[in-house]
């Protein structure tokens, strides 16, 4: 299967393609993001804001992915919906779909993206260039790891596969974690201090523990955008990479060593569960 892989960040749709796949050209507008999917992936790229592709530019394929930008749902970005500028994109690849009618289309967002004026202008979209539709809400807690990322997931085309099943056993969070902690991870008191009781904590020895879901904010905003370790008696950040491992990265995959945390926490809080990503592609046979 040829894939079109738009909003692309650092690739996590690519990550849960199967071997039989081919990516014919990723898409981001985010130079940072882009340079780490180029750094672990062969396939075109292409550096551009969607809301200016053209139709001539776009490669043949069998699938479009895509993550389009998700401020415009969330209560942090105002939930302007489709008078968000950074809506405009989404728009834009509307028109590009009616335009090509691709195979098969895939999109990822956040929860609240359902109901809003953007999805239901996708539905319409959709359902009136003959696609049929299925959507659903899936987190990788459902698929034995111990993170939470609950996303709305949505595929589309002139004929649909079933969803496969989802439900696995949890799996411990000590697998997922490095044995060598950065020293540079562990919180000050100051921190402490301030937001220690509101502070999201898990152990790494718990069986039961789930992580929360990791943001772009995490490092920024204390609270709200992602968990704590407890490691002994005290608490830290995870890494970018077991954050990554979280979501479903290979070991293979590498962020740069120059790469700073909060640049780091930024790229993966921005991208996909790649667990949850292949079971939605498995309904369009990707």
């Amino acid at each position: 299967m040829r894939v079109l892989e738009l909003f692309c960040g650092i690739g996590g749709c690519t990550e849960a393609l199967t071997s039989g796949s081919e990516v014919v050209l990723a898409i981001d507008h985010d130079r940072l993001a882009l340079s780490v999917y180029e750094a672990n992936h062969p396939h075109p790229t292409r550096v551009q804001n969607l809301s200016s592709a053209r139709a001539s530019s776009i490669p043949a394929a069998d699938l479009w992915w895509m993550s389009p930008p998700c401020q415009p749902y969330t209560v942090r970005g105002a939930r302007r919906d489709l008078d968000d500028r950074r809506a405009d994109s989404l728009k834009h690849v509307l028109k590009l779909v009616q335009e090509l009618a691709p195979p098969a289309i895939a999109l990822e967002n956040v929860p609240f993206f359902v109901g809003s004026r953007a999805h239901a202008l996708v539905r319409e979209v959709l359902q009136r260039s003959g696609y049929q539709v299925a959507e659903r809400m899936l987190c990788p807690s459902e698929l034995g790891v111990p993170g939470q990322r609950r996303r709305f997931y949505l595929v589309a085309a002139k004929r649909l596969g079933a969803w496969r099943p989802a439900e696995r056993p949890l799996g411990p969070l000590a697998a997922y974690l490095d044995a060598e902690p950065d020293p540079g991870l562990f919180l000050g008191a100051d921190l402490l201090a301030r937001f220690g009781t509101a502070l999201h904590v898990v152990n790494r020895d718990d069986p039961t523990a789930v992580a929360a879901c990791f943001t772009s904010a995490y490092g920024n905003s204390p609270v709200y955008a992602g968990s704590y370790l407890r490691e002994g008696d005290r608490l830290r950040h995870f890494a970018p990479r077991e954050i990554a491992r979280l979501m479903g990265f290979g070991e293979d995959f590498a962020l740069p060593d120059d790469l700073p945390l909060r640049k780091g926490w930024g790229l993966v809080g921005n991208s996909l569960a790649v667990q949850a990503v292949r079971v939605v592609l498995g309904a369009v046979g990707a």
